[in-house]
């Protein structure tokens, strides 16, 4: 079995080894990036060097002019970027900082209402225990039980008498003529028409014999009615003796304490809550930097690290240079063979550096989606920890969160495994019940439980 708590510690943790990792990622995509310029500036001066070996006075000014220039762009955009990074990493750092402790602090004030709503029930379950004694509350209970005994009698006579009702009247509703004269209210005070409309439906009324049928009409109607007022009237008994019960748990309560232990509790959620909009602020900062690190990281944009690079890159790859290296192999002089020969073995450091950049941005690409999938785990497994209770399928959650880890498993299949394992140990914040539903003392307290059909507490009746 693990609770709740110790299933957010599990998730906690391994988002920090998740940002270990992400860390790691940044160091090898920044040391492979500051390789690859280091590499592509002796590059534009062996270039350099070849310029001025083989070329006239005045194509070799025009070749050395234009990679100066833009070998000092390239550098330029470098250096800003580098600053920008480190400045980024420190403020994420302190980001990552201050989110670490928050969630730290969200955790104790968790766990401050979760303790906040055990001492509610804690005393009222003693509380519970003594009234149970208590002359007062035996006979208002009882009361209690009497009226609900006779609003369900009630209820249920009334209910038979609308059913009788709707079989026996479909008789008379399926005569026009009687329908005729019921919807005029004939024999009725309420009838009213001239001299010669009345003598006609006088005589349709003893053609049809409608005064008998009058009156059993009348009477089928009328009396569900009155039983349904009566059934009516005993329900709001039922609530006032219910009340009543209720003000006497009630003042228990108080008397034992319970107003401070409530306020206790209310100030703990206050607490929560605030702990819980800083998390979400910091969280919420934290997905703006790594956006913009993404970004100064990646391949396009103002600030990608391909991108301050191609000014440089596109001048090293001018038709003359190209000519250069060709000249310096068809007549190679010792000088001409070494810088022909460093060139080639650039390349071939290149193309590794390059691969080491990309294959680390592609993991930091895979490492974001799995610190995605950890977040809505722990916002899933953070709607258990007000209930307490915890997991009886340890394993099963240890082995979810390291599929997630390593890519294969999603959020998903740990909402499902929370939901089969979560055991409370009892109902939330174990509060007990009332009698015929509710909570003992009244809605007041973390929580107001719904009715219960088949009662519990001191109550010997429930709804209907």
């Amino acid at each position: 079995m693990i609770s709740v708590f110790d299933a957010l510690s599990s998730i906690d943790q391994a988002s920090k080894g998740l940002r270990s990792d992400e860390d790691r990622l940044d160091r090898i995509i920044e040391t492979a990036t500051a390789e690859m310029a280091r590499l592509r500036a002796e590059q534009a001066d062996l270039f350099r060097q070849l310029a001025r070996i083989r070329m006239d006075a005045l194509r070799q000014n025009h070749v050395i002019g234009t990679l100066d220039d833009a070998e000092q762009r390239a550098l330029a955009a470098i250096e800003e970027q580098k600053t920008k990074l480190e400045a980024l990493a420190k403020h994420r750092e302190t980001v990552s900082a201050g989110l670490a402790k928050a969630q730290e602090d969200r955790t104790a004030k968790a766990k401050a209402v979760v303790d906040a709503a055990d001492a509610i029930a804690a005393l009222t379950d003693a509380t519970e225990k003594r009234m149970a004694g208590d002359v007062d509350w035996q006979a208002q209970a009882a009361h209690l039980s009497g009226a609900q005994a006779r609003a369900e009698a009630a209820d249920t006579k009334a209910a038979q008498s609308e059913a009788d009702r709707d079989g026996k009247s479909k008789p008379y509703l399926a005569d026009p003529l009687f329908v005729y004269l019921w919807g005029r209210g004939y024999g009725t005070s309420a009838y009213r028409a001239g001299p010669i409309v009345r003598l006609g439906d006088g005589y349709v009324a003893r053609v049809v014999n409608y005064e008998p049928a009058r009156r059993n009409y009348f009477g089928l109607t009328e009396i569900p009615k009155r039983l349904r007022d009566h059934a009516e009237r005993l329900k709001a008994m039922v609530a006032e003796e219910d009340a009543k019960l209720e003000a006497l748990e009630r003042k228990a309560l108080e008397d034992n304490g319970i107003v401070a232990l409530e306020k206790a509790h209310e100030d703990a959620e206050a607490a929560l809550q605030e702990t819980d909009r800083r998390v979400a602020d910091l969280e919420r900062e934290s997905a703006a930097l790594e956006e913009e690190r993404t970004a100064l990281l990646g391949e396009s944009g103002p600030w990608g690290q391909s991108g301050v690079l191609n000014d440089l890159a596109n001048s090293m790859q001018r038709e003359d240079l190209r000519v250069l290296l060709r000249e310096a192999l068809d007549t190679p002089s010792e000088e001409d063979e070494r810088i022909v020969r460093r060139l080639q073995a650039i390349e071939g450091e290149l193309a590794k550096q390059q691969k080491s950049a990309e294959d680390a941005r592609q993991a930091t690409v895979a490492l974001a989606r799995k610190k995605a999938e950890l977040q809505r785990s722990r916002e899933e497994t953070r709607r258990y920890e007000r209930q307490g209770g915890g997991f009886s399928n340890e394993k099963l959650i240890g082995d979810i969160l390291g599929g997630i880890i390593g890519g294969v498993l999603s959020s998903r299949e740990l909402r499902d495994a929370l939901r089969s394992g979560y055991r409370q140990g009892g109902n939330p914040f174990n509060l007990p019940t009332r009698p015929g539903g509710g909570v003992f003392g009244g809605s007041r307290g973390p929580t107001r439980r719904p009715p219960s059909s088949g009662g519990g507490g001191f109550r010997t009746g429930g709804g209907f």
